[in-house]
């Protein structure tokens, strides 16, 4: 099956019909994160805005205020916050390493290139930035290079539900349907109880061919009558592929240019600085390109390359490799 054709028609197929609850490559909402609620974040924001004011230049005030405009939205802002004190501080590899993460989220593909390859000279090693690693090579189409990275980024956060996501991504657009497959199946199997795992095993059972199964999962998280008519979709256009490219989803709410192939990873959770200072208002939120974000590790300087795929490994459509994510 060729993934790299079929991949935005069932994408926008099975999209349509999940927005509501999150989208096939939302970011991770895990019941097991602290959340905080807009008043809070808000609040957070501002205080480190004001910390920040006194000491542009710190890491750590910049790292902290960087993370809490994330929270909120404010993406663009927190980059350049992040590009300001990495100029002050070049050698500092958690800064590093945020900035890859920021850059990556807003679509700098090249200042995140930089930014995680000096992260990686430094050591950073947490799996964030790995994954970020993995997502860079991902949307540059080498997928060999982006599941060395995903796999090592398991092998510190075996349950990160994104980085599942994102290899499982990863194998079916190198023409690997059955690992990508039999990933998702496991995952499922083993207690991730994520939509964003459900609906990716649709998608991946949908092109395929296995339409009655497909529909059996996206049901879990959509209506019956959601679930077939995003399926009769896709089978429709799988019969048709020469009009896969230009064809346009009916009955859908989101299209492929609002789909994200590679999700982000848990967002950060915005902290109060130790010296609380009067109010500001925050950035306002700002919509700007969602991508996924990680570090690499010590013991692993640059991935292995693997060897070259079986299968035919068609070239990911330019439009699925489009940031919409953290």
């Amino acid at each position: 099956m060729v993934f790299a054709l079929l991949a935005t028609t069932a994408a926008a197929a099975l999209l349509g019909a999940c927005n509501q609850t999150g989208g096939l490559f939302a970011r991770n909402s895990a019941s097991s994160e602290v959340k905080m609620t807009a008043q809070e974040a808000a609040t957070a924001t501002s205080r480190w805005a004001v910390a920040y004011g006194k000491k542009p230049n710190d890491p750590e005030l910049a790292l902290g205020y960087a993370k809490s405009l994330r929270a909120i939205g404010s993406k663009e802002r927190a980059l350049q916050i992040l590009k300001t004190a990495y100029q002050a501080n070049p050698e500092d590899g958690q800064l590093a390493a945020e900035l890859g993460r920021a850059a990556l989220e807003t679509g700098h593909l090249d200042v995140a290139q930089h930014a995680l390859t000096v992260a990686n000279s430094q050591g950073v090693t947490d799996w964030r930035t790995l994954s970020a690693q993995g997502t860079l090579h991902a949307k540059k189409g080498e997928h060999a290079e982006a599941q060395q990275y995903f796999k090592a980024a398991l092998e510190k956060n075996p349950d990160s539900a994104s980085v599942i996501n994102n290899l499982a991504l990863s194998y079916a657009l190198d023409g690997k349907a059955k690992e990508s497959e039999e990933l998702l199946r496991q995952a499922a199997a083993t207690g991730h109880d994520d939509k964003r795992i459900r609906q990716n095993l649709a998608l991946v059972l949908g092109v395929q061919g296995k339409f009655d199964e497909a529909r059996q999962v996206a049901a879990v998280d959509m209506t019956e009558a959601q679930a077939k008519s995003s399926l009769s979709y896709l089978r429709n256009m799988l019969a048709k592929p020469t009009q896969v490219a230009a064809a346009a989803p009916r009955n859908t709410q989101a299209s492929a240019e609002d789909w994200s192939p590679f999700a982000s990873n848990e967002p950060a959770t915005p902290q109060t600085p130790v010296h609380t200072a009067s109010e500001t208002a925050p950035q306002p939120a700002q919509r700007v390109a969602k991508v996924q974000v990680v570090k690499p590790i010590d013991e692993v300087a640059a991935p292995a390359k693997v060897a070259q795929a079986q299968t035919a490994k068609p070239a990911a459509p330019t439009s699925l490799l489009r940031a919409d994510v953290r």
